[in-house]
């Protein structure tokens, strides 16, 4: 029961946990002082069991209604006596009212990380917000096993031990065995980023349909078509990948298709990985051999490997034979792609850091270890856990 002899309570705070737009289900966490949680639940809630908030057990879903008018068919699942989950449709208009509901019995609307700081610490914030942020079964999986404990814990053993002498090399050796897994940790929540680039008509739009499996570039048979970088993403053997189409590179172009190579080479030097396209149906062009030269860790593929072959120059070694429309070499490009972004896959107890700012606080604290700043060291391990 609650505490009514208190005269007055703090407002309670209300957020959306699961990320904002149309689901199944979406998930809003309440938290508050026991009198201004059960004010709040009573005036909006009638329970299936007929019984009021306050008599609700912990730990147990309540069916119901929410309102009186128009009324919501949900769940909701008192965690403590000052935290309720509420479970409902994941419609954008249920969600919505829901918070306003909250809203006019004076419960304040604040943000997931705002209302979990509340409940959580800090480092499990920051991994739940890699979790809702991920796009594939897989790479939740992987962030799912961070924020169960596995990086705190990683995290935890990079703590001095006051019981024994100070090894550096020891310390340091498990810092670099963390920032091993950098790329993979970033990219469980950005996608990995490849771009497609040749010379215009080579047949970039319709790889990359052929790549994602259905029509998402503009395919027309006149250079300078694809002047905007379009892109799309998708699963590769459950990693996240974004493919990009680019302008037709050349040195010779109008002034608006120059605009498109522009924005094209931006996109390629800031690329994961990049794909070049060379069309074996024609002969060599000059501009096929300046991009394979200014683009030398490029994955190189020979396109259109369906037509009559004319291409009267030596293809560099690591050639892809591919055609779009027979889909050869489809499978093969694939997994190319993938063992050269995701060369190693983590088992299920490594730990893996996965923002920037663990990241950058690892580099920092290596660096505190060579210039044996122990004191230093010890601040940014703890800046790791969220610690003052």
């Amino acid at each position: 029961m609650p505490d009514h002899s208190e005269t007055k309570s703090e407002p309670c705070s209300a957020a959306l946990l699961t990320p904002r737009g149309r689901g199944a289900v979406a998930t809003i966490r309440v938290h508050g002082e026991s009198l201004s949680l059960v004010t709040a639940i009573n005036a909006c809630f009638n329970a299936a069991n007929k019984k009021p908030w306050e008599q609700q057990p912990v730990n147990r879903i309540v069916y119901g209604l929410w309102g009186d008018a128009n009324s919501e068919d949900l769940v909701l699942c008192r965690l403590d006596h000052k935290t309720v989950d509420i479970h409902c449709h994941g419609g954008l208009a249920a969600i919505d009212r829901i918070l306003q509901d909250l809203q006019t019995q004076e419960c304040v609307i604040r943000s997931s990380q705002e209302i979990a700081r509340n409940t959580e610490h800090m480092l499990e914030v920051e991994l739940q917000e890699t979790v809702t942020a991920a796009t594939t079964f897989r790479a939740a999986e992987i962030l799912l096993r961070q924020s169960h404990g596995l990086l705190r814990a990683a995290f935890e053993s990079l703590l001095p031990d006051t019981n024994t002498s100070f090894l550096p090399e020891q310390y340091q050796s498990r810092i670099q065995n963390l920032l091993h897994w950098e790329s993979l940790g970033l990219h469980l929540t950005s996608p990995w980023r490849v771009v497609l680039a040749g010379r215009p008509n080579v047949g970039k739009s319709s790889l990359i349909n052929a790549l994602l499996g259905y029509d998402r570039s503009i395919v027309f048979d006149e250079a300078g078509t694809t002047r905007d970088v379009l892109t799309a993403n998708t699963a590769i053997e459950g990693w996240p990948f974004q493919f990009s189409d680019t302008a037709g590179l050349r040195e010779q172009a109008a002034p608006l298709e120059a605009e498109g190579i522009q924005r094209a080479e931006q996109v390629l030097n800031e690329a994961d990985c990049r794909v070049i396209l060379i069309d074996t149906s024609q002969s060599m062009h000059p501009d096929d051999q300046r991009l394979l030269s200014q683009w030398s860790d490029s994955v190189v593929i020979a396109h259109k490997v369906d037509l009559p072959q004319c291409w009267n120059a030596t293809l560099p070694e690591r050639a892809l034979f591919v055609s779009s429309k027979t889909n050869a070499g489809i499978d093969a490009l694939l997994n190319h792609l993938v063992k050269r972004l995701v060369p190693e896959v983590p088992d299920e107890k490594t730990a893996i850091p996965v923002t920037r700012r663990q990241i950058e606080l690892l580099y920092q604290a290596a660096e505190a270890l060579r210039e044996a700043d122990h004191q230093k060291y010890d601040t940014l391990i703890r800046q790791l856990l969220f610690e003052d």
